[in-house]
């Protein structure tokens, strides 16, 4: 039997050598480990991202994730959410490889360090997400030459015209009512004149005025006016059957509550395009008083976003005013303009002038008389756009549908209207909400997708910011003893930013 020894100089050698082998078997572990660390921060962000709210998804083609009742601030659910995904993965792993995965990471913590809300900074999370959406569909390029016939109305700097008929209406009856006093007679500004009448359906000057054209009138177009007012703007545009009555509650509504907010904020410059392509995106997604109803709170959801009121019909009242006030100052231009209309306002306003014996009166007639014509026009231009027909922003003279010596009948006659020129009805309410708060415009847009979802925009999480803690423990060091000491697990810190926008 031979006998074999070992020096002590020989041994350190070996220990040394197979501690450097497993040193660097074990700092490539790490290396490894590391990396399968990454690959599960991955997997916990795509989880939350497949873990979208389903119907707002598939009614708006926003994607948020939803909290729970009560999981806001801390967001225990989220974090809960990628924890399990992450753990049910490497139990997966461990099944593949027979219970032994050299690679085998824990998470031991996973944090919200911090997150937005679709509603934070006004819904700014909503609009991009919507403005992003359009910009895939219709592209930037088709957004921008769409700005041609967006322009910022000013409500505030349009004329009321009906106050200006029924102004000069009323210094006609003034008048009038002098006259009889004085001869002790009656007058009416609808009587008829040698000159011409209602009667003989001709309205006719002489003398100094016979360069004035002969103009057929059945009525008086300021009465009229005074009789269209008393009639309601819904009643003289829509038939009241044809009117949603549907309404919703605003005092549970975003602006109208105390929201939830984020810890995360986020510096983004929005530009007039992507104002633009919000706006589209409301246009497409939401109903209108021209679209089919639907099963929504509302049938009129792009008026409640213009006028803010609780229903349908305050709602399309607001809006065909100012659609009215819209059309009525472009309608006078085009009238002011016009010598042959002109002159045809002059012929009505001598004949209405000659019936109280006022001749001063007649520029104030005259202009009465266009405001009332101006007005009668933008009715019927309202009527076109909510039967789906087309206005131009100015008019031509085939375009123009009213005759002012008998406005009851020719208002209604272009009803119809197969016009092909001009905006449509979807594109005036674009230019109102230029009119419009852009704030009120997107907290309005998400009260319409909460009421028709059932969910809460400040519950919706579109961005997050994590912080994962991995632990490992060691397995190379673990067969290298040096003295008393031992190694204690390993620890890896990972951080990953989950966008919706994206």
């Amino acid at each position: 039997m031979k006998k074999g020894s070992i020096t002590i100089f020989l041994a350190l050698l070996l220990t040394c050598f197979f501690s450097a082998v497993f040193a660097f078997l074990e700092a490539a572990r790490v290396c490894g480990l590391k990396a399968n660390a990454q690959i599960s921060t991955l997997q916990a962000r795509d989880t939350v991202l497949a873990s979208y709210n389903r119907d707002v998804w598939e009614n708006y083609h926003l994607m948020f994730w939803e909290a729970e009742e009560g999981d806001l601030p801390e967001l225990d659910g989220f974090e809960a959410l990628q924890q399990s995904a992450i753990e049910g993965n490497l139990t997966a792993a461990d099944a593949v490889q027979d219970n032994y995965y050299m690679l085998q990471v824990h998470l031991s913590e996973v944090t919200t360090t911090a997150y937005q809300l679709a509603s934070d900074d006004g819904g700014n999370a909503f609009r991009e997400q919507a403005a992003q959406m359009m910009k895939q569909n219709l592209g930037e390029t088709a957004a921008q030459a769409m700005m041609a016939w967006i322009t910022g109305e000013d409500e505030s700097a349009q004329t009321d015209l009906e106050e200006e008929a029924l102004e000069a209406l009323e210094a006609l009856e003034s008048a009038a009512a002098g006259d009889a006093q004085t001869e002790g007679g009656t007058a009416s500004p609808d009587a008829g004149t040698s000159g011409g009448s209602a009667d003989d359906g001709g309205v006719s000057s002489s003398g100094a005025e016979a360069a004035l054209p002969e103009v057929k009138m059945t009525e008086n177009p300021l009465e009229w006016v005074k009789k269209m007012r008393k009639n309601g703007i819904l009643a003289i545009v829509l038939p009241e059957e044809s009117i949603s009555q549907k309404s919703i509650e605003l005092s549970g509504c975003v602006g109208n509550r105390t929201l939830e907010s984020g810890s995360l904020t986020v510096s983004e410059s929005e530009t007039v395009t992507d104002k633009l392509l919000f706006y589209l995106y409301l246009d497409q997604y939401f109903l209108d008083a021209s679209k089919d109803s639907g099963d929504h709170a509302l049938d009129y959801e792009l008026e409640y976003m213009i006028a803010g009121k609780a229903g349908d019909q305050e709602n399309l009242k607001a809006v065909v005013r100012r659609l009215l006030l819209l059309r009525e100052a472009a309608n006078l231009v085009y009238l002011e303009t016009n010598a042959e209309k002109q002159r045809e306002a002059a012929a009505i306003a001598t004949v209405l002038v000659s019936m109280v014996g006022q001749p001063e009166l007649e520029p104030l007639v005259q202009q009465g008389l266009l405001a009332a014509w101006a007005y009668a026009e933008s009715i019927s231009d309202v009527r076109i756009l909510l039967e789906g027909g087309k206005v131009s922003l100015v008019k031509t003279a085939d375009q123009w549908h009213t005759e002012l010596g008998s406005l009851s009948s020719s208002v209604y006659a272009a009803e119809g209207s197969s016009q092909t020129k001009g905006l449509s009805y979807a594109n005036y309410l674009q230019i109102l909400m230029w009119t419009t708060s852009e704030q009120k415009l997107t907290q309005r847009a998400m009260d319409m997708v909460e009421k028709n979802t059932g969910t809460a925009m400040d519950q919706m999480v579109c961005r997050a910011v994590c912080k994962y803690e991995y632990e490992a423990y060691p397995l190379f060091w673990n067969l290298v003893t040096l003295g008393q000491n031992s190694f204690g697990t390993l620890h890896f810190t990972d951080e990953s930013g989950i966008y919706f926008l994206e």
